[in-house]
């Protein structure tokens, strides 16, 4: 079958866009270079920070850069779209009617994978922003797919959000892994047996520090996704 043109509505941040772009390439079945997919890339870090707009409500802002970001990606000739922020996801209705080609869910995908990985009925601790715990994005997907999320308490929730702000600004050493490990231990100590990198700076740090409990990483079941659907094959693992 043909191949469908791959659009990133990247940029928040601009790391996760990178590394989201590099684990496409790497889980694309090919014999030679031209069997890669054609990737197009809009990397619009402008879009206003998402948690804060669901903070205060004042969410149009988003929405707008969003859906316009999209259909640049559509006007460029892209037939499929991948998001590597899961808080923007919060808006994902309103990008979908926003163009005419498919928008992949990634927070959806992973929770049907999480069952898959973790079992019906686990309970998942969920490291992610203030404004995706708002939303209730991974507790929602999660309930979808038989399964239930533990959220940090605050004063972990707390030291998340900052380790996600040192990310978004290019810290992804161990020492910022470390931080994390207080975030992970309470999540174990109410119940969770296993996490979600429920925000994709956490992705970013949990790849290159391994965190205690097994964990799922939303943005490379995202690539995988996105492989499958653009070339109809299974994606290199």
């Amino acid at each position: 079958m043909p191949q469908k043109v791959v659009g990133v509505l990247g940029g928040m941040g601009p790391m996760s866009t990178i590394d989201l772009f590099v684990r496409i390439v790497r889980a694309t079945p090919v014999a030679r270079e031209q069997d890669h997919l054609r990737i197009l890339i809009d990397n619009n870090p402008k879009v206003p920070n998402r948690t804060e707009a669901l903070r205060s409500g004042d969410t149009t802002p988003v929405r707008d850069a969003l859906c316009e970001t999209a259909r640049n990606l559509e006007r460029a000739g892209a037939e499929l779209i991948g998001m590597p922020c899961n808080t923007a996801h919060a808006f994902l209705d309103e990008i979908r009617a926003s163009v005419a080609i498919p928008v992949l869910d990634m927070v959806d995908e992973a929770a049907r994978e999480a069952r898959e990985l973790f079992g019906e009925r686990a309970s998942i601790g969920v490291l992610a922003t203030d404004g995706t715990l708002s939303t209730r994005l991974y507790s929602e997907a999660l309930e979808r797919h038989g399964l239930t999320a533990v959220e940090p308490g605050p004063e972990a929730q707390r030291v998340v959000m900052s380790v996600i702000g040192e990310v978004k600004i290019g810290d992804v050493s161990e020492a910022c892994a470390e931080r994390l490990a207080p975030a992970v231990e309470d999540l174990s100590a109410r119940g969770a047996s296993a996490l979600i990198a429920g925000c994709t700076e956490i992705s970013l740090v949990l790849a290159r520090h391994l965190p205690r409990l097994r964990w799922l990483d939303p943005l490379q079941t995202l690539a995988l996704a996105l492989v499958t659907e653009a070339t109809g094959q299974p994606p290199l693992a």
